[in-house]
């Protein structure tokens, strides 16, 4: 069973680069127009973050120089603490490797192991989701894979248009129970997401009969898969 996991990018990067070739798993058109006009708005930041933030734009479009990390070193949020690749087994990290795909805003999809630049474009800026929307679609029926897994957060599921994959899709919400009640999980998600990615790593799943949680068929072509935070491990 060919297994394909899909995972947002981080909000906080790593800073510190390396100047090396940028190397990429897929030769999508960057976006870049998109990076010319951006305002505070767009980037959701201000003052010295926005000026840092034009400063990084600058060096991608002059393509100077760029300051180069694999992205599973450039994303440092939350989420990526949690899947700890670093620490994980060899086995996990090379599961990881195969197996995950980033949507980034700037690459389209990225393999972990992609040398990217520091960049700062949220998907949430306005049409580019729409951008990337039938590229990536295309690309990942190309791939075909007998499973997508889907942990996206909704403003990144709006890059695909999940009815024309023709492939089937399991999307993976995180609860709690308090007071005898199902609660879907907001607060603390990205830290209970990261240790959920990470534990499929170091199991290696082969097949989704194996996930952890409880998986709700919805059609023939997407599974929705609820996991809760007491059960990760």
């Amino acid at each position: 069973m060919k297994i394909l996991y899909l995972i947002p990018p981080s909000e906080w990067k790593i800073i510190w680069w390396v100047l090396w070739k940028e190397e990429l798993s897929f030769n999508f058109r960057k976006p870049l127009e998109f990076l010319e006009s951006l305002t505070e708005n767009d980037l959701k930041c201000s003052w010295k973050r926005y000026e840092e933030a034009l400063v990084c734009h600058k060096k991608i479009l002059l393509d100077k120089k760029q300051e180069l990390l694999p992205a599973i070193e450039r994303y440092s949020g939350v989420m990526y603490k949690a899947i700890d690749y670093e620490w994980i087994t060899e086995k996990g990290r090379m599961y990881f490797d195969t197996y995950f795909f980033i949507s980034s805003g700037l690459y389209g999809l990225l393999k972990p192991q992609d040398m990217i630049v520091n960049y700062k474009l949220p998907i949430e800026v306005k049409w580019l989701a729409l951008y990337w929307k039938d590229i990536l679609t295309q690309r990942l029926r190309e791939l075909k894979p007998d499973i997508i897994v889907d942990f996206l957060p909704e403003s990144y599921k709006k890059m695909i248009d999940w009815k024309y994959l023709d492939i089937q899709v399991v999307h993976i919400d995180f609860y709690t129970i308090k007071d005898w009640f199902q609660k879907k999980l907001s607060h603390g998600v990205k830290k209970v997401k990261g240790e959920y990615i990470k534990n499929i790593c170091e199991k290696g799943i082969t097949d989704i009969a194996d996930f952890p949680g409880y998986q709700i068929k919805i059609s023939d072509m997407s599974i929705r898969c609820k996991v809760f935070d007491t059960e990760l491990l």
